[in-house]
């Protein structure tokens, strides 16, 4: 649910290092139709004088005469031997003789500057601990400057030779500790980050890859440079599956070498890491791109000699000499265009077959014309702020300050005023503990000078998940905001967060102050994981789903559920304690929410044959911190687990459903003028039971139990009000009339509510209680 309009034809400055992904990753820029205007590379600090260093880092601000006697220089280095490799973390090294090469190759200027500092920041998320991750200096600056900082002045100095530059991209495929780095500097520098790697190996293989039956399925990525007239050639090793006879293979050219680095890597490699350590992902291997496409290519880039070194620990690696750019081959020059870019479709395959079926009856496309009546309503008459605490888990309620002004970010700074005052003296907690909020406006217009205000609020790499929707006059008079919490009362460095700001293929980037989903332990090995309301933008464009499609509706709510879906397998997520649908606007209200439960029915299907259900979740995979640390990763899913949510064999035979709990609300407007929006949170638990009842379903667990009430009449809701002294949050979806004070917990307002199988209600409850040892709230 990312907040900021699209960006149509940015202006990229591309890191590249000379390996594959990062000059592959080039071409998704243009054929996103982006234009790249500068290359940046940071090379290991040379050996040499300080004149000569000097030169080097002011080369767009030399005179014309000292910019040629620099390319001398370079043309000079390029004759001698490479010998500086540093063991870096964030950039790769080898090969960076070569590095000069590029901008007559691809004929784009290209900036370089030398690594400064050490990896002194180690953290997974970088500036984790860091008071205010935006900060020119960190709390760590003591020990050092981190690496990750000789980025900025690069950075700076490219933008002002390039004012228009206004992204910059990576090849970051599984790497969360070089994707978060970068996405901070760019955040401090108004870059959009831009990683169309990101998580390509688990995503769906683009339409044409999947005609090919000859393809290398785990070297997908290689296979789609190959497609589009790559070549990148194996110049160093570093693993005990590939030895030195691999070195200058393409990796990009002929299938056998592809093949060959499969077989030799599943000896060594996890099944989980299978697909990474073949990418070279993990340090297994790294390359050299030397030619390409002629729509970015100008000449290709040609070493005349190259020699097989050894290291220590089974380390072998090329050095090179004499690296010059030659004419490409006149046959080739137009072989291929940007729509040879291969994209990775837009749904994984169980999404695509689900939204090839017809999921309402009547049909939406019967409908033409016609409306629904939503349910009369009235404005809600009063609000107080309601407080809740049970065990770890603390929510405040229906927070608003209309005495801090008739505006929306007037009333948004008293609000955060309370926040920051309720946490420092009820709990001695701050913002950093909030892990879920949900903000109701009057009027979406008004969500630019609310959010101005909320992102003072949170400092920290991983904000809070959230849902904003806008609830019209439905908002107690006077009110143009309210906003309810949840805060987690544990140990902080248990929480685990995924906040990915770069645009890619997987899903949409949440730049701003909110991540994607957030994490927390309950019970012994339970976890909730909070994830924010998902819009159906497609990632790589982060437009919405064209609504001209004649059965726009259906493929839209497929895809944003699809979004939610894969935040929740990186999160580990193995069952939906529940799901609430969002919709906006009044036309075929009752079909569209009849459209949602159906598929929110289909993903839950029981399998038909019990070997058709989930494998055991085999673990995170591992990336570059992972394998100095010793650590696993806990934020994603191995890339080859296609298919882990819902788990099946987590749900005990008993279960009366295998359909987890779900609302469809229709309030006045979502974001970016979207349709839909699911919300739903997970559990990572170790087995669950769902039971079902007239008045609506349960979700029970070892560490707590998650219930939705279909209210039908004011007196149901009444007997509803006495499951709540014991519950940790109680939220209110409601067509009724609310007076102050007579709800005990949450309340979102709404025109009309849906529960099972679409059946239209007065109002919808959604109980949580921390333990399961009284499961039936349904009487």
């Amino acid at each position: 649910m990312p907040p900021s309009p699209p960006d149509r034809g940015l202006n990229v400055i591309a890191l590249i290092s000379g390996g594959k992904d990062s000059l592959y990753s080039l071409l998704h820029c243009i054929r996103n139709g982006h234009r790249v205007v500068a290359l940046a590379n940071l090379y290991p600090e040379p050996k040499k004088s300080p004149d000569s260093q000097h030169a080097s880092e002011t080369k767009e601000q030399a005179t014309a005469k000292e910019h040629d006697e620099e390319e001398e220089e370079e043309e000079e280095e390029e004759e001698e031997e490479e010998t500086e490799d540093i063991d870096s973390f964030m950039y790769q090294t080898i090969g960076h003789s070569v590095i000069p090469l590029y901008e007559p190759a691809l004929g784009i200027p290209l900036y370089r500057a030398p690594i400064t500092g050490d990896a002194v920041d180690t953290a997974r998320i970088y500036r984790h601990d860091a008071a205010d991750q935006a900060a020119e200096t960190s709390s760590l600056q003591d020990q050092g400057e981190d690496e990750t900082e000789s980025l900025v002045p690069l950075l700076r100095r490219i933008k002002e030779a390039h004012p228009e530059a206004n992204a910059v991209s990576a090849g970051a495929i599984l790497s969360t500790y070089q994707r978060t780095r970068i996405e901070n500097v760019a955040a401090r520098l108004g870059l959009v980050p831009l990683a169309w790697l990101w998580m390509y190996p688990s995503l769906p293989p683009p339409t044409e890859r999947g005609t090919d039956s000859m393809a290398v399925v785990e070297a997908g990525l290689l296979e789609d440079m190959a497609a589009c007239g790559c070549e990148a050639r194996i110049i160093k090793v570093a693993s005990g599956g590939l030895d030195d006879g691999f070195l200058w293979g393409d990796v990009s050219g002929e299938r056998p070498l592809r093949r060959r680095i499969v077989k030799a890597m599943r000896r060594f490699a996890a099944p989980e890491d299978l697909r990474g350590a073949v990418l070279g992902e993990g340090g297994e291997y790294e390359t050299l791109a030397l030619d390409g496409p002629g729509f970015l290519w100008k000449q290709r880039i040609d070493i005349v000699s190259r020699e097989t070194r050894t290291a220590e620990g089974g380390v072998a690696f090329m050095s090179l000499k004499g690296a010059r750019c030659v004419p490409k081959d006149a046959e080739h020059e137009g072989a291929f265009s940007p729509q040879d870019v291969r994209r990775p479709a837009l749904l994984d395959a169980p999404f695509a077959s689900i939204a090839s079926e017809d999921l309402s009856s009547p049909p939406l496309s019967s409908l033409s014309g016609s409306t629904t009546e939503t349910t009369v309503t009235t404005a809600w008459s009063g609000c107080e702020p309601v407080h809740r605490q049970t065990g770890t888990t603390w929510t405040i309620s229906n927070l608003i300050a209309p005495e801090a002004g008739t505006g929306a970010g007037e009333q948004m700074k008293g609000i955060a005023d309370k926040i920051q005052q309720e946490l420092k003296a009820s709990h001695a907690r701050s913002t950093d503990d909030i892990v879920f909020t949900t903000v109701l406006l009057r009027s979406m217009s008004d969500f630019a000078s609310m959010n101005s205000v909320y992102v003072s609020l949170f400092k920290k790499p991983n904000p809070p998940a959230r849902v904003t929707v806008a609830c019209g006059d439905r908002l107690p008079a006077n009110v143009k905001v309210m906003v309810s919490l949840v805060v987690d009362l544990g140990a902080r460095d248990h929480r685990q967060g995924l906040h990915v700001q770069s645009r890619s293929y997987w899903a949409p980037a949440n730049i701003g102050p909110y991540s994607q989903a957030m994490s927390v332990p309950v019970q012994e090995e339970g976890r909730l994981v909070y994830i924010a309301g998902q819009i159906p933008l497609d990632p790589a464009s982060m437009e919405l789903v064209p609504p001209e499609q004649t059965e726009g509706y259906r493929l839209r709510t497929v895809l944003a559920l699809q979004h939610l879906w894969r935040i929740g397998e990186a999160m580990q997520v193995v069952w939906w304690t529940g799901a609430v649908a969002f919709l906006a606007g009044s036309e075929h209200s009752d079909a569209r929410a009849q459209v949602a439960w159906r598929l929110w029915e289909k993903m839950h299907a029981r399998p038909v044959d019990p070997e058709d259900a989930d494998e055991e979740d085999e673990g995170p995979q591992l990336d570059i911190w992972d394998i100095k640390y010793g650590r696993r990763a806990e934020e994603l899913a191995p890339p080859d687990s296609s298919w882990v949510l819902p788990k099946f064999s987590i749900l005990k035979a008993d279960s009366a459903t295998s359909v987890p709990p779900f609302l469809a609300v229709q309030v006045d407007e979502l974001p970016r003028e979207s349709d839909i929006e699911w919300h739903g949170l997970g559990s990572r638990c170790r087995q669950a039971q769902l039971t079902t009842q007239t008045t609506g379903s349960t979700f029970i667990t070892e560490s707590g139990t998650y219930s939705v009430i279909e209210i039908e009449s004011v007196s149901a809701l009444d007997m509803a009000k006495t499951q709540c002294p014991t519950l940790v949050q109680a939220t209110l979806y409601t067509t009724q009339n609310i007076s102050a004070g007579s709800w005990p917990g949450q309340i979102v307002p709404c025109r009309s509510v849906w529960g099972r199988g679409g059946r239209r209600l007065a109002a919808g409850v959604v109980l949580h209680r921390e333990k399961s040892d009284s499961i039936d709230y349904m009487q």
